[in-house]
């Protein structure tokens, strides 16, 4: 018999829900009743397939919308899990849940909560621009990631760094690892354009703000030894004031028409750039394990990522791509320089990082790992 199954997450879902996500419910839907509380453009409650959606308004400031999480969890919980007969709790990461796994611990003993780790919870604000008191955040949210982690009855990580940093909480917690849903059929049937004649293409995929750096390969291009490569920064420009620091180095160094900011854009184009990109870098410092790194892999377009935990998970130096030095400009210089010089290696990487990601993982290891969950919490 299926649990009924509550998903707490600060995830921002586009209206209409895409396809994506879409097919990704109908994957938990086979294990699971669910209901999902997170934010939209706006407010909106409605059914689809066999999931309830409960949508609250996303505010533009991260900070604010983790404040948000927290109140509407520790007021919304009670509601939904007599409304729908709630089994079990999965929230999404280990502070947004403060108040709703306190919540849960002082109402209803006989709920079980899935307490997930997605990313570098404890630093990851002190990596972001314009937020004041950085430090006395990471205090307080290391003191809530502990509570939650230590009332939890089961993690689920997303990389091994992931799984290491809460487990830095409690040692005793049982712990199940997969990554994030990702619909590696759409990206695997993609047929790559990429040459290696003409101009050399990067292409930069994420959040286009200081704590993904995509600054740093700007600053990469004029040291290049082929001057024939161009830049692609492809995702959402929450920080305006980063937005346009980007812009000044961009005319700073006489690169207009070599870097392209292009901004969001849908799945569609997404695959686009995939298939016409030589090399996709990722230098953030910090990352749970990304979900463009797998789609890119999954593409065969070779990638080049940094040391930080939880990328070595799937990029294995030489063999599933490239690896650099965090925030070392020469040593990503190098790796560039040695990818362009070397690019039928380099497509080999491709093509066996490829192969790799889709003979581990999967749509149906994701619905069965999830099954694991709600049979054995």
């Amino acid at each position: 018999m299926k649990k009924n199954v509550l998903f707490i997450s600060p995830t921002f879902y586009s209206l209409p829900l895409t396809d994506n996500i879409i097919k990704k419910h109908q994957y938990l839907d086979e294990v699971a009743n669910v209901t999902v509380l997170a934010f939209s453009s706006h407010k909106k409650v409605f059914k689809e397939s066999e999931t309830n959606f409960y949508f609250s308004k996303k505010i533009d400031s991260r900070i604010f919308n983790y404040f948000k999480i927290l109140l509407l969890s520790y007021f919304q919980i009670p509601k939904l899990i007599n409304k729908h007969n709630i089994d079990i709790v999965t929230f999404q990461d280990p502070i947004t849940s403060f108040l709703g796994v306190y919540k849960i611990k002082k109402n209803f003993n006989n709920i079980k909560i899935v307490l997930e780790s997605h990313g570098d919870f404890i630093n990851t604000l002190e990596l972001e621009k314009n937020l004041l008191f950085p430090n006395a955040y990471k205090k307080l949210f290391l003191k809530m990631a502990s509570y939650t982690i230590k009332n939890a009855d089961i993690l689920r990580a997303v990389s091994s760094s992931t799984e290491e940093q809460a487990l830095s909480f409690d040692t005793s917690k049982r712990v199940v690892r997969f990554p994030a849903w990702i619909d590696f059929e759409i990206f695997s049937n993609i047929q790559p354009t990429r040459s290696d004649e003409g101009n050399f293409k990067i292409l930069f995929i994420g959040s286009i703000t200081d704590r993904k750096k995509p600054h740093l390969i700007i600053e990469a291009l004029p040291k290049l030894n082929d001057d024939k490569v161009e830049l692609h920064l492809v995702g959402p420009t929450p920080n305006h004031k980063y937005l346009d620091e980007l812009r000044e180095k961009i005319i700073s160094n006489k690169l207009e028409d070599r870097v392209y900011i292009h901004g969001t854009k849908s799945r569609d184009e997404v695959k686009e750039f995939y298939s016409e990109s030589n090399l996709m870098i990722l230098p953030s410092v910090s990352e749970g394990l990304a979900r463009v790194i797998f789609e890119s892999q999954v593409t065969a377009c070779p990638v080049l990522v940094t040391d930080a935990p939880g990328m070595q998970d799937i990029v294995i130096d030489g063999q599933t791509g490239y690896v650099f030095e965090s925030n070392d400009l020469r040593t990503m210089i190098e790796k560039i320089d040695y990818i362009i010089k070397n690019y039928s290696e380099a497509t080999a990487v491709g093509k066996n990082a490829k192969d790799f990601i889709l003979s581990n993982y999967s749509a149906d290891n994701f619905k069965f790992s999830f099954q694991k969950i709600f049979d054995t919490v």
